[in-house]
């Protein structure tokens, strides 16, 4: 059953909601208990640009993630979870909001969010908040520091191949405020939220020792026939320009997703680091860990229908290698969920904040979109969670929307005043490369769009990059020259 959006109420009042219902709920039960109950920590880590397919909690053959298959068997590893957005920015302010983008105002990198967030909520039911990012444009100019008492941006080297050592700077500052939370006093300790944003796996792809040789070796600066200057296959931009000419020999695709296995894995080491941090401060089994990436990306996948940009990157926007990512959820202890399943129904991550919310003892706004997947964790083998994946952005000014089913995949794309449309029939097509002809299925999902964004409203307001941004985004890949 899809969820209905009810026009503009959650512009103002869905965060007012929560906090009322939540104190008034936390009141009521310290009158009749005469204690303060403990409400579990919330950890919520976003993998920037990783594949679900080349972790091993995924099955993936090489040994990319031990840690978070560790992580797997205390938690709810979900198979079929897709993003509402391609784009960092977009992405993750719906993440910490549960709105779609063009109801929370991000529609693009570089531009700011126009509502509260999940952190604003928590701090103001006594959370201790913390967040930690990687990427400039998910900084306070985004506006998702809101409601972060601290908030630090700690960018790594993706494009500077000579200089590695400050890779770990998020990694240290996230363990580094946790165990200053645990000097505080159990009995005055508050709960904590604290966002880790993760961008080592981004491109370009270049870990440091021994990492970049872990999975393959690699070569180094070399000319190639019909390309200016030497290439460098650690670098993006280098990769592009041979890719999109034609000109990239077959064995470097080994040698990228080797790089890309590489950054994978020391992410997975870091993360081990932490899931044993909190293990030994006694704190693993009262914290919410949620593990979500913001989009997939494209590992030399070859689209034939037209439709979208070569890759690599993640330009092939709403094809599920760039749609589909990785979510595991492990509950607190307290909820009793102690069966862990895989789930198998296809969720969005418009669905995180109402998981997280009532996951955390608060009340699930009505007006959020998302549906809550607690009960499908109580029950795996339920019926259906969603028959349509909605998404919808604008990079660059492009409009996308569209929606997915089991069997089909429905693209709207406007640019520059020109509408196209991609249908793929998933089942037959499941390289996603022809562009079905059924005008039927057409017909149907149009309405099905115009009804949906109709119902979703809109709150956003377009804005020109600022320098710094423009420049930010250039460095991290996502504008090219």
């Amino acid at each position: 059953m899809e969820p209905v959006i009810k026009n503009n109420k959650w512009k103002l009042g869905w965060i007012a909601g929560i906090l009322l219902a939540g104190l008034f709920a936390l009141k009521l039960f310290t009158i009749i208990t005469g204690s303060i109950p403990k409400q579990p920590n919330l950890l919520l880590i976003t993998l920037d640009t990783l594949r679900p397919d080349h972790l091993s909690v995924y099955g993936y053959q090489k040994e990319t993630s031990p840690s978070l298959s560790k992580l797997g068997k205390d938690s709810f590893v979900f198979e079929k979870a897709f993003t509402v957005a391609t784009n960092s920015g977009p992405s993750h302010a719906t993440l910490l909001t549960g709105l779609y983008p063009a109801q929370h105002g991000l529609v693009d990198n570089g531009q700011r969010i126009q509502v509260p967030t999940l952190a604003e909520t928590l701090s103001q039911t006594g959370y201790d908040t913390a967040g930690f990012v990687g990427y400039y444009a998910l900084g306070e100019e985004s506006g998702l520091d809101a409601g972060f008492k601290d908030f630090e941006y700690h960018p790594i080297a993706s494009h500077d191949h000579d200089e590695k050592k400050d890779d770990l700077k998020g990694f240290n500052a996230t363990t580094g405020w946790l165990k200053s939370w645990t000097k505080t006093p159990v009995d005055s300790r508050s709960p904590f939220f604290v966002w880790m944003h993760v961008q080592n796996i981004h491109e370009s792809y270049d870990p440091p020792s021994p990492y970049n040789s872990m999975f393959g070796q690699i070569s180094g600066l070399q000319e190639l026939e019909g390309f200016e200057g030497e290439f460098d296959v650690r670098c993006a931009n280098d990769l592009a320009k041979a890719w999109r000419a034609g000109i990239l020999p077959s064995r470097f695709k080994q040698e990228v997703m080797a790089l890309y296995d590489g950054e994978i894995r020391l992410v997975d080491d870091q993360l081990g680091r932490i899931f044993a941090m909190l293990k030994s401060m006694g704190a693993y089994d009262n914290t919410v860990i949620v593990v979500v990436s913001d989009h997939g990306e494209i590992l030399f996948e070859l689209y034939e229908n037209g439709f979208y940009k070569k890759g690599p990157g993640h330009t092939a926007r709403y094809t599920d290698a760039s749609m589909q990512v990785p979510m595991i959820i492990k509950p607190a202890k307290t909820h009793e969920l102690n069966k862990k399943q895989r789930i198998k129904q296809m969720v969005s991550t418009i669905d995180l904040v109402p998981t997280l919310v009532q996951l955390l003892g608060l009340p699930i706004p009505l007006d959020l979109p998302g549906v809550s997947l607690v009960n499908s964790m109580r029950q795996p083998d339920s019926a259906a969670i969603r028959e349509k994946i909605y998404f919808q952005e604008s990079p660059h000014g492009v409009e996308y929307i569209g929606l997915r089913t089991e069997q089909w995949k429905f693209v709207i794309k406007v640019k520059d005043g020109n509408e196209s449309s991609l249908l793929i029939d998933l089942i037959n097509d499941p390289n996603e490369n022809f562009n079905s002809k059924s005008i039927t299925r057409t017909r149907e999902f149009e309405a099905s769009l115009k009804a949906w964004k109709k119902n979703m409203g809109s709150v956003n307001k377009r804005r020109e990059l600022s320098d710094e941004m423009k420049q930010a985004l250039k460095d991290g890949g996502y504008l090219r020259e």
